[in-house]
């Protein structure tokens, strides 16, 4: 007994000598390959790995030897990889990070499958926030994928996926939000869940999240970039500006150029560019589109930017090295901004006679086009849909969209509508320009424009005006640089300025003056409505006019409600001695007085420096098919001759000055409703010339 007992006690001992041994040399092995991977020798780190792993199933060499095999990115690396971490958990099945690598290597093969993976390990860790953040990023991805999504074969009516792709957001949102508690400094997810919202239109939710991120690092310039985004996307433009240049200040000079410069080249058709001059082509052409003045940001910029970083965000393909702004679908939305309407159709196997693969397709609608984009790869990277002859892969749009996107390049590059803080609102105006009366030594054209605010309801809560309001009137030379300007701050003070045109019409009356250089270019009146950020945004070309000092002329003529000869500043416009309160909206009634203001330049005096001249005035109606029956009732010294479609008066006036001011008052009680044109014409008896201006007039 005694015998046994000690060959019993030495067995023993030697088993524990021999696993220490064995021990060692596994350790020794496995630490030789975690030197060789610091000194980056990865070949001999596998060797050191292999020996570990199949001498002695240590179980970190198996997961070493994964992570080499996944890092070659390769089909059959990928192969190995998932053998090697599956014996590792084997060996080790409560090894979280063991889990982690497989479920990173199975979204290769299959997200189903690595999803289980992730739905495991929380089994076994319940906090575990990488899993959790993984399954949110997964069922984003199904949402995203399958998001307005449609299986469409032959006449059978279209399957919707929205439902199926709801459950799916729901599932990342709640993901998201548990990975946020347990990690609240985990700034991905923030971002993701960000993007999940911003993607089923909840913008607003996706704002604080972004936030949160540039809480946690202030040098975050993605998070600025997708926040300058939402706070587009939310009408929040002084935020939105403000957070893309954050985002600029961020970027490498590399990273600004391709942004901002290298995106908005797109855009220029075949225009050639002199790329010295780059930066400052690219200014004026942005200045070109600013479709509101009144603002500190350029709109049309911003959306630039914003559809740029959308694109960024949505169609980059990282594995494919794809910049977002850079792919098919990401021109498209840089040109054109979003569609109205996008649609995925299933991928699906037809069948019937020769088989054929039918391709994921999106095709986006817009109001005159329709484009249609391919997954031909199974890549993520959507392609230019183009009809197939040969094959048996083909597009589910039918139609060559890559030829259609050539020809659009050159003969529609860009298309915008204007997108404003408050609604796009009409306010009737008109210009009119006058030689400057006291100086004649001034070149410039004294131009004003003459707007009308409706006013039918013009109270609010608390007998607060809604009329306050911002007006710009603006002067751009030919190259769209502003060359003159006149900004106001405007409420409605009384009802000196009104305009009734009936019991529900009336108008609040006001003028914008300006000096302007003879030339031409483009005029801009804009207002701005404190209340709702209702804009109104009118830019049109327009030629200044040039009175000078020797020819007869004319200025524009004024229809006017009212004109009084001693200067009242409730008027909007004055001439000299003259208040005259236009009427912009060229309407008239019978509860309405009409008067005619315009100004005669350079007549010819005598040696009493006595002018003299004749003054016609047609009134002839739109209409050509009808004519007039009536004659003016009430124009003091006037003598008319009545034709069949029209009526002509006339009369001869004599004054002291070369630049005279005429007016007068009109009434068209008797006549036909209509609109009618309004010609005067003056003749300088002294000199010899004539001259003559027109308007519309709409009678009711």
């Amino acid at each position: 007994m005694k015998i046994k007992a000690v060959n019993v006690l030495v067995l023993l001992l030697f088993f524990n000598i021999a696993t220490c041994i064995a021990q060692e040399s596994v350790n020794t092995y496995h630490s030789q390959g975690l030197m060789y991977l610091r000194e980056g020798k990865i070949t001999e780190a596998e060797k050191s790995f292999y020996h570990s792993a199949s001498e002695y199933s240590y179980a970190l060499s198996y997961f070493e030897l994964a992570k080499i095999e996944s890092n070659k990115n390769t089909i059959y690396g990928r192969r190995k990889a998932r053998e090697y971490i599956q014996k590792a958990i084997w060996k080790d099945p409560m090894n979280i990070e063991f889990r982690l690598l497989k479920a990173k290597l199975m979204e290769v093969f299959s997200s189903g499958m690595a999803y289980d993976v992730y739905k495991d390990i929380l089994d076994i860790d319940p906090d575990n926030s990488e899993a959790f953040f993984n399954l949110g990023r997964i069922s984003e991805e199904e949402f995203y994928e399958y998001h307005n999504s449609y299986m469409k074969e032959g006449f059978d009516p279209a399957l919707s996926f929205d439902g199926f792709a709801y459950e799916d957001f729901n599932k990342a949102e709640n993901f998201f939000k548990k990975t946020i508690k347990i990690d609240p400094k985990r700034t991905d997810t923030y971002l993701h869940l960000s993007s999940l919202y911003t993607e089923a239109g909840e913008f607003e939710n996706g704002i604080p999240l972004l936030d949160k991120i540039i809480e946690i690092d202030s040098l975050n310039k993605n998070a600025y970039l997708f926040l300058g985004y939402l706070y587009y996307k939310t009408f929040r433009f002084d935020s939105c500006q403000l957070a893309y240049k954050k985002a600029f200040d961020l970027m490498t000079e590399e990273e600004k150029e391709e942004f901002k410069i290298n995106s908005t080249m797109m855009l220029f058709g075949d225009k050639e560019v002199d790329q010295r001059k780059i930066d400052q082509i690219v200014n004026d052409f942005w200045n070109s589109k600013d479709p509101l003045y009144l603002t500190d940001y350029n709109e049309r910029l911003l959306e630039h930017y914003s559809r740029v970083a959308y694109s960024n965000i949505r169609f980059s393909v990282a594995k494919q090295n794809v910049t977002g702004w850079k792919s098919d679908m990401g021109e498209i939305m840089v040109r054109y901004g979003a569609p109205i309407n996008r649609i995925r159709l299933r991928p699906y196997i037809n069948a019937g006679g020769k088989t054929q693969l039918m391709l994921k397709t999106d095709v986006w609608v817009y109001n005159d086009k329709v484009f249609g984009f391919t997954d031909d790869y199974w890549t993520g990277n959507f392609r230019f849909s183009s009809p197939s002859i040969y094959g048996r892969h083909f597009s589910q749009y039918f139609y060559d969209t890559d030829t259609y996107v050539k020809y659009l390049r050159k003969s529609e590059p860009e298309e915008y509508n204007p997108k404003f803080r408050g609604p796009m609102f009409n306010v009737p105006f008109g210009t009119t320009q006058f030689k400057d009366l006291d100086n004649e030594k001034n070149e410039n054209t004294q131009l004003y424009l003459n707007y009308a605010l409706d006013i039918s309801d013009k109270f609010e809560f608390r007998n607060k005006y809604k009329l306050q309001h911002q007006s710009g009137l603006f002067v751009l030379d030919s190259n769209k640089n502003k060359v003159g300007e006149q900004v106001e701050e405007n409420t409605y003070l009384g009802n000196e300025r009104e305009l009734k045109l009936n019991v529900t019409e009336k108008y609040w009356i006001n003028s914008l003056e300006i000096e302007a250089k003879p030339d031409s270019g483009t005029l801009a009146f804009e207002v701005v409505r404190e209340k709702d950020g209702g804009v109104s945004t009118n830019h049109f070309g327009f030629k200044v006019k040039n009175f000078d000092n020797k020819n007869l002329d004319m200025s524009d003529i004024i229809l006017a409600i009212n004109i009084e000869k001693q200067p009242a500043s409730k008027y909007s416009l004055i001439r000299k001695n003259l208040a005259i309160l236009p009427n912009p909206t060229l309407t008239f009634t019978a509860k309405t007085d009409i008067y005619l203001y315009y100004e005669v330049y350079n007549l010819e005096q005598d040696e009493n420096h006595k002018t003299s001249f004749e003054q016609t005035i047609t009134l002839k109606k739109v209409d050509e098919n009808s004519f007039i029956d009536n004659v003016f009732s009430s124009l003091v010294n006037l003598f008319s001759s009545k034709h069949e479609d029209e009526v002509i008066l006339t009369t001869n006036y004599q004054s002291f000055e070369k630049n005279t001011q005429v007016y007068l008052q009109l009434d068209m009680s008797s006549y036909q409703p209509g609109d009618y044109i309004i010609t005067v014409t003056v003749n300088d008896k002294l000199g010899g010339r004539e001259t003559s201006a027109e308007s519309l007039i709409k009678w009711r």
